[in-house]
């Protein structure tokens, strides 16, 4: 694993860390509160605007962050994937115009409108607002995976293997899951992307969680107006979102430029 490797792993992993081990590491900091945006006595960071410790709230803050949105991608990809490889793989048009159609009409709808109405109807459940950033994000997946599966269902392997009467082996499977991987590991990236972005954004603007949550966008949203007094309670939730994102992406596009990957990849499908 290369250096630059190591470092993009390095930026997923800071948040990470806090999201998984925060909450126990947290359980040191002090219970009362302090002087709102003024010095704490358990870190350098100082206090937020409700008088806790900046370092102890970003300890707790990313951990219903994280899960909600990695369990809302995993969610709109399955359903996404589901209807895109359908629509590809689809014997007649019309079946394909039926299960598209409805997707392009979700398309013409703003992702953000999408996630603030069910935010003010859902009075912030994190349920609520996972189901409408999911809403969101199948629509775009489902078209990326029907535009990739439609190369390889409808490829020459794919005609050569049901000539030999197996498109329903093992072997058809594994040859479209492995030309469909690449494209769809990136695609994910993507998404996980956009699902932080939705996220960050509803709770920003006060539409998520509850606005006296840890929560990391939370908290940058609360604390703004601090900025130039107490920089740490903006600065710390607002750097442990854009590593999550950047590191994220980076990795996953360095993972899938390895020229020895890919060259394995081809040979796969040459052998397959």
């Amino acid at each position: 694993m290369s250096a630059r490797r190591w470092s993009y792993a390095a930026l997923i992993a800071v948040p990470l860390a806090f999201a998984l081990a925060g909450p126990v590491l947290a359980r040191a900091a002090p219970a009362g509160r302090a002087a709102p945006f003024g010095p704490s006595e358990w870190s350098p960071l100082g206090t937020d605007r409700l008088g806790r410790d900046v370092l102890a709230a970003a300890l707790t803050g990313g951990q219903t962050f994280l899960l909600t949105g990695l369990l809302t991608v995993l969610g709109a990809y399955l359903v996404g994937f589901l209807i895109g490889v359908a629509a590809a793989a689809a014997p007649r048009v019309w079946l394909d115009d039926l299960l598209m159609r409805p997707i392009d009409v979700l398309l013409c709808i703003p992702s953000l409108l999408i996630v603030m109405v069910a935010a003010v109807r859902g009075r912030g459940s994190a349920v609520v607002i996972a189901g409408a950033i999911g809403l969101a994000l199948v629509a775009p997946i489902a078209r990326f995976v029907r535009a990739a599966a439609a190369g390889v269902v409808h490829g020459p392997v794919m005609d050569a293997l049901r000539m030999q009467g197996q498109s329903r082996s093992f072997r058809y499977g594994s040859y479209a899951v492995r030309e469909m991987a690449r494209p769809l590991a990136a695609d994910l990236g993507v998404r996980f992307t956009a699902a932080v972005y939705f996220l960050a954004s509803a709770n920003f603007l006060g539409l998520g969680f509850d606005t006296t949550s840890t929560d990391w966008a939370v908290s940058v949203a609360a604390n703004k107006d601090a900025l130039l007094i107490a920089p740490w309670s903006v600065v710390l939730p607002g750097a442990l979102i854009v590593l999550l994102v950047v590191g994220t992406n980076l990795l996953v596009d360095d993972l899938l430029a390895d020229p020895r990957a890919g060259a394995a990849v081809r040979r796969a499908g040459r052998d397959g």
